[in-house]
């Protein structure tokens, strides 16, 4: 019997950026929330979720930030998800704050979110969502 995931990336919730943990502050965490406001408005974004220890609250000041982003699209082809990585990217590739960023289609999401070997299910089981657009 599959278990939902804890993330609930599919009811709409605005953006909501938690505390990040040590070394993510001030003009950092200015630069970030912009950056991520930027992401949430593009229109083939259904959700962000934080993920990995900057949402867990074990971070330290050197660790990366774990993002993945849900897109309304029900899946994904290789080069379309390449090309919305770097799309995603953009923003955040000038901070100095190293970013591990996973796409994902819809419904791959869902699927991956039950599965025990793959990230989309730690995104699941101990992700922070940021937002979910309507």
């Amino acid at each position: 019997m599959a278990h939902p995931p804890l993330a609930d990336w599919s009811t709409p919730q605005p953006f909501a950026l938690p505390d990040l943990g040590p070394g993510v502050e001030g003009p950092l965490r200015d630069q970030l929330e912009t950056a991520l406001r930027q992401i949430a408005a593009d229109p083939v974004v259904k959700a962000m979720v934080l993920f990995g220890s900057r949402a867990t609250g074990t971070a330290r000041a050197d660790s990366d930030l774990d993002l993945l982003v849900v897109e309304r699209f029900p899946q994904l082809e290789p080069e379309d998800k390449v090309a919305s990585w770097r799309r995603h990217f953009q923003p955040l590739h000038a901070l100095p704050l190293p970013v591990d960023l996973i796409v994902s289609g819809s419904a791959d999401a869902e699927r991956l979110a039950g599965s025990r070997w793959h990230v989309i299910s730690e995104a699941a089981r101990q992700g922070r969502v940021l937002v979910v657009q309507p």
